[in-house]
Parts: structure tokens; sequence; C-alpha cells
């Protein structure tokens, strides 16, 4: 019922920020919540360039394509991590133009200045700090914490992590919320996130060894349902190529 709700919210969300424009080209952009702000600002730039309007709906990357396929409306599917793409594709929304336009990389994330001492993931099991988890079957980031935490210890310590947290977390964004008011002491996270305005100096981070929680690249993939495919495309090419790799790298996703 929740994912409905969620589905049916962003559909909404699609006429009221003004889809159905006439007066110029729109392009309508469902992303990922981990990489807004890096996509509006390349999207203030193209809207000029093009001469387009480009619409942007945000969410977690499971409900961005619940909302695309039920719609069957858009022009570009930016997930938190390529995996959503090999998984959705044999529904047939994709185009065969997909593009990466930087990576993502999860690490554990405290409140400013650690004051609980967390060292790494063996400290998701303690009893004396407060641990949230994103739902693996909604955000991005939650899919990658499954993977993290099975890596590290296997399914057990998985399923124990989980039955540790306070909370269960829909998304990157309502992560970093509750570090922010302190309500949880310990999350894992898209270290990119970090550089959002409103996490600057509430957050620190302590990396994860690579071969726990691996780089994981970032796709921008045409949406068959496009009616601008060739002014699409260029809006792809852009975020792959320098400029916008520029403008990726400032909000920590490109090495």
């Amino acid at each position: 019922m929740l994912r409905q709700l969620k589905v049916a919210i962003l559909i909404c969300a699609l006429s009221v920020n003004g889809l159905f424009a006439k007066d110029k080209e729109t392009i309508l952009i469902y992303c990922g919540i981990t990489m807004v702000n890096p996509v509006k600002e390349i999207a203030t730039i193209l809207e000029k360039d093009l001469d387009v309007k480009i619409v942007m709906t945000q969410g977690g990357s499971a409900d961005l394509f619940n909302a695309l396929k039920t719609s069957n409306t858009g022009d570009i599917y930016i997930p938190g991590e390529e995996r959503y793409i090999k998984e959705y594709k044999p529904q047939g929304y994709f185009e065969d133009y997909m593009k990466y336009i930087g990576y993502n990389q999860a690490a554990i994330f405290v409140q400013k200045g650690n004051p609980t001492k967390v060292k790494d993931l063996k400290d998701l099991l303690r009893t004396d700090i407060s641990t949230m988890l994103c739902d693996y079957n909604t955000g991005s980031i939650g899919k990658m914490t499954k993977t993290i935490l099975e890596n590290y210890g296997g399914k057990k310590f998985f399923e124990d992590a989980y039955l540790n947290a306070v909370e269960v977390g829909t998304d990157s964004r309502n992560i970093n919320a509750a570090i922010n008011k302190k309500s949880i002491d310990m999350a894992i996270n898209w270290k990119s996130t970090v550089s959002f305005v409103e996490n600057s100096g509430t957050i620190d981070v302590i990396n994860i060894d690579e071969k726990y929680a691996p780089k994981m690249h970032i796709p921008a993939i045409l949406l068959k349902s496009s009616k601008n495919k060739e002014t699409t495309k260029k809006i792809i090419d852009y975020m792959a190529a320098k400029e916008g790799q520029a403008i990726m790298k400032k909000y920590g996703f490109v090495d």
C-alpha cells in the first residue's frame, strides 16, 4: 500500500511540475535522490543552452521506476546504481542508449565527532547505540547495504544488523535527516551525500573496504516513452562529457 501511495504521489508530481507545458519542448528526468543536486545544476545550464524545459521528479530508485512504468511518460531514468537497469530492462521501458555519469560508494555515517566511537561494521550489532539502515526493497542505498552486510558477515550478520536497527529508512535523505536530528548514532549511506548543504558539518564518514562496498556506476538511460529522443540524448551526452563530469565531481560523484 505504501509503495502504491509513493508511486501515485510521483505521478501526480509530474503534472504539478508542469510536465505538459506547451510553450517549450519538455524533458522529464526520473532522478534518484542522491543525484538531485548535480542533475539540477546541469538542468539549469541545459534549459538555456537547448531552449527546453527540464522537469525532474525524485525518489527512491524502485519507486521512480514504478512511477515511469505506471505513467509510461518521461525521457531519462537515473537510478542510484546500475543494478536497477539490469533488473528492469527485460520489462521493455528502456532504449539501448545509456551512459555512465559518475559513481557512488557507500560508507558508515556517524554524528560529527563520532561521539559513540563507532569503528566499523561490527558496531551495527552494538546495543548501546542507535542504528538505522535503509529498506533494501526501495532505495538504492538499501540494496547496497544488503550487499555490504552479506559480503562482510554473511546472511546472519545481515539479518542481525537489520533486527538491531531502531529504524528502517526509506532512502538516503531520510537517513541523513535522522543523523542530523541526532536520533541515530550510526548508519550506512552514499558517501556523496555528505556534500549536500544540509549535511555540512553534521556528519562524519568512516570508509568501508571496497571488497565489501564496491563502487557502483550511476547510469542515465533513455526511456522508450521519450518523445524528444534527440534532445534527450544531448542531455545524457552532456552529463557524461567534460562539463557534466566537472559538476558531478563537485558533488562527490567522480574521483
